[in-house]
């Protein structure tokens, strides 16, 4: 029967990294964060405003981005959108009905726009983190 062997290793510096990373997580406030998210969903919802068919444009003006809500501390999300209570028929111009053709608007945009939402979030949460950092 093998005897039980310990082995202990020591970390130098590792209560300073921790208090760091402590200290940098609590340093990102949740508005700017959220700030971040929504100024990249902003690219989407302006693609989206770009390629909507215009007749009256009421659908054009239910074109959101916007911020979710909150749940304690958490960050919320953010989200381009279309307001349905305002733009009812937005979903039959994106998918089209058997009477008339489908106008995508909002996929393609989203489609066009990922990469660029994506580097915009980075870049912004990147600033952020460097700002905590000080």
């Amino acid at each position: 029967m093998a005897g039980k062997s310990a082995m202990w290793i020591q970390v130098e510096g590792l209560d300073e990294a921790v208090r760091r990373v402590r200290s940098l997580t609590s340093s990102l406030e949740a508005k700017e964060v959220e700030q971040v998210l929504v100024k990249g969903m902003r690219v989407v919802r302006d693609e989206a405003k770009q390629r909507v068919p215009v007749r009256t444009g009421l659908l054009k003006s239910a074109i959101k981005a916007k911020i979710g809500k909150r749940r304690g501390k958490m960050v919320a999300g953010a989200f381009s959108a279309v307001d349905f209570k305002r733009a009812p028929h937005a979903y039959l111009v994106e998918y089209g009905t058997r009477h008339s053709r489908a106008k995508p608007y909002f996929r393609p945009a989203w489609d066009t726009k990922q990469a660029e939402v994506k580097k915009q979030i980075e870049d912004g949460l990147r600033e952020l983190l460097k700002k905590g950092l000080r």
